[in-house]
């Protein structure tokens, strides 16, 4: 025990009095916040689109582009926040005489191939049609993911049906009346403390949520940590007088578990952060959030799968690593491993819809997935059979992962050349050929 202690010690240590650690435990928090504020800064100072209108439709007054110029005039684009509000502005020179959308086509193409694209050219919507069927065609200066395409389609249904509905002898009060009738549906439960559902009862799911997905990143960085350590002693030979010098379970444990404690560092320097930054939310929403940290044991069953996480994947590829002479060989033997971890990520947004399905609980039953799924099962409530079994199959899996990854590190280490699968299986499995 003391010398796999030391051990700990001198992995904590190694990484702990790094400066490139110092740095990124104070870039880390600036980083977060950056990325908090950094949507709204850039809509803040994204030029706003310029939209022309070239209504061929003949309508007149009543028709769509007046309608549409009218909305965007008075910033009511339908979906668009007020700092990304459209700006009107007029058709470009050369459209004067233009009779049909495809002839509008050409001209706005010569436009476009004039215009620097950089100097945000507008965008021009054509009209065309009658009022029973519209046609319209959103010219953009560059084929982009997200145009306003989609605001101006809703912009433009909504004038169709005040349209259609004021032909039927409806005024603009009854049609008003029309698109404000609706039903509102209210959530009610009794797992509710109110009996009505709301953002408190769900804060356990969405806390859970979180936490698994920050378990999935920290176990997937201290694996990748652990990997590059055990190859650089393997490549430099320091591996070798480590065996003769401490048991490999020591070795192993004592590398896994410092690397466990330096992210145990980490998260408490991030909550120390997120407590002060805490302080200039409303009181009543901090009371909310703690409840859902604490009132389910959130923290106590994160800690202890991230303890049974780093045991059992940290074991695996400690093992493979022995084996590896350069961290090519060994990125190609843990990406299989680094794969599997990310399908629990994959199923953890269904286990927000349907926490009770017989998918997901057999998933948060495979120990592998045991620590990144069962959280979002315990949040919903589960039973604790289920937890227990849950836990049980986790001990097991991880004591045997650990046997499996002392066996393979104590052979690895003394092993040289390329690593061969077959040899890596017989050999972590305590087999001779």
């Amino acid at each position: 025990m003391r010398r796999l202690l030391l051990i700990l010690r001198r992995e904590y240590l190694a990484y702990l009095l790094t400066p490139g650690f110092f740095i990124a435990l104070v870039t880390l928090p600036l980083v977060l916040g950056v990325t908090a504020i950094l949507p709204s800064l850039l809509s803040r100072h994204t030029p706003a689109p310029r939209v022309a209108i070239l209504d061929l439709t003949g309508i007149g007054a009543e028709g769509p582009g007046r309608y549409l110029e009218a909305k965007i005039r008075e910033g009511r684009t339908r979906n668009l926040p007020q700092e990304q509000a459209a700006v009107l502005t007029p058709p470009p020179p050369g459209m004067s005489g233009v009779k049909t959308p495809q002839e509008a086509g050409e001209r706005i193409q010569a436009f476009y191939r004039e215009q620097d694209p950089d100097a945000n050219p507008p965008i021009i919507l054509v009209l065309a049609g009658g009022a029973d069927a519209v046609e319209a065609r959103l010219w953009t200066p560059r084929a982009r993911l997200i145009d306003l395409s989609g605001s101006l389609e809703d912009d433009l249904s909504e004038w169709s049906r005040d349209r259609r509905m004021t032909a039927l002898g409806l005024s603009e009060a009854d049609i008003r009346q029309v698109f404000e009738a609706g039903i509102d549906v209210e959530t009610y439960s009794p797992e509710s403390r109110t009996g009505r559902v709301t953002l408190t009862d769900r804060l356990p799911q969405l806390a859970a949520l979180g936490v698994s997905y920050l378990l999935v990143t920290l176990i997937l960085a201290g694996s990748g940590m652990i990997l590059t350590s055990v190859v650089e002693e393997k490549s430099s030979r320091v591996i070798e007088v480590l065996v003769t010098s401490a048991h490999p379970a020591e070795l192993l444990l004592g590398k896994v578990l410092g690397v466990m404690c330096l992210f145990l560092t980490v998260l408490g320097v991030l909550a120390g952060v997120g407590i002060l930054a805490a302080g200039q939310l409303p009181a009543g929403l901090i009371r909310e959030a703690a409840g859902a940290i604490f009132d389910n044991g959130l923290l106590g069953w994160a800690t202890l799968f991230l303890v049974f996480g780093f045991l059992l994947y940290g074991s695996i590829f400690a093992g493979l690593a022995a084996f590896c002479e350069t961290p090519r060989e060994a990125q190609s033997l843990a990406t299989p491993l680094s794969l599997l971890m990310l399908v629990p990520l994959i199923l953890v947004v269904s286990a927000l819809q349907a926490p009770d399905s017989p998918v997901i609980r057999a998933a948060a039953l495979f120990p592998p997935f045991t620590p990144f799924l069962m959280l979002l099962r315990i949040a919903d409530g589960a039973p604790a059979w289920e937890v227990a079994t849950g836990l049980a199959l986790m001990a097991v899996t991880t004591a045997g992962a650990i046997w499996i990854g002392v066996q393979a590190y104590r052979t690895g280490a003394l092993t040289q050349g390329p690593p061969r699968l077959v040899a890596i299986l017989r050999n972590a499995l305590g087999l001779r050929a």
